[in-house]
This record gives structure tokens, sequence and C-alpha cells, in this order.
């Protein structure tokens, strides 16, 4: 153990929570008041640095657990579908080529390589051509 030992002592005894007293062995007490050590050390470096903890929100009389989000779903699918539908659009009205290039990679999952050799180009190629196509799915859909 680092630091200052405490002096040898014939009867070793713990507080517990509910003030409790509990006699112990040398080890068990050492290891317990080094751990009592080590969480207030925890508590003022968060305090210092202003982090949050659950147990301070606690003790603040915050119950995260009770917090209920409710969430207006109706809404949330209609601005849904109406996103997908602007991207649809959009999809539709890029040339042939990037519309199916955007089909291999977004929708039919697959690899950049794979495509490379679809297309018959490389792999760097179709990465350009992607960043172009997404740049301007963006700038039509407005995003």
């Amino acid at each position: 153990m680092r630091g200052k030992q405490p002096k040898e002592r014939e009867k070793y005894v713990i507080r517990m929570g509910d003030g409790t007293l509990v006699e112990v062995n040398r080890e068990i007490y050492l290891e317990w008041y080094r751990s009592e050590r080590r969480e207030r050390y925890q508590k003022e470096r968060d305090r210092k640095y202003g982090l949050c903890s659950i147990e301070g929100l606690h003790e603040k009389g915050y119950f995260p657990e009770q917090f209920i989000y409710t969430v207006d779903v109706t809404q949330e699918a209609v601005l849904w579908n109406e996103c997908r539908e602007k991207l649809g659009n959009a999809i539709k009205s890029l040339k042939k080529r990037d519309a199916q290039l955007v089909q291999l990679l977004y929708f039919e999952e697959i690899t950049v390589k794979e495509a490379a050799n679809i297309f018959g180009c490389s792999r760097k190629t179709i990465g350009k051509h992607r960043d172009r196509i997404l740049k301007e799915l963006r700038q039509r859909v407005g995003m």
C-alpha cells in the first residue's frame, strides 16, 4: 500500500453505513479505507472538473429513469416520408449511371471495390463519383 501506513492495533473496526461497528482483520481494514479514500478523491475530482454522475442527479432530486420521452409518431412519420420522397425524386433526376451507382452502394450494399469491378474503373474513381453524387443530392434535397 502506498502512502502512510496506519499504526498496528490490537483490533480493527469498520463503521458500516447504518452506524454499526464490525471487527475485521488488518488487510480488510486497510483495503476498506483505501477504497474510501479513492472514492472521495474521485468525487472531489469530478466536482473540480464539473462532471455529472447519476448519483449526483439522485442527490439533487433528479431521477433520469423516471423521465418519459414522448414523441409525436405521426409527425415523425410524415417528416420521414417527406424526406424519403425528396430523396427519391433527387435520385430519379440523376444521370442513369449515377443513379445506378447510388443503388448499388446504398441499397444493395456492395463495396466500393465491387462497384469498381462492375463499372470497370478504379476504387478511387468510384469514391470520387460517390462524393460528387452525394454533394449533388444534398443540394437537390436541401440538406
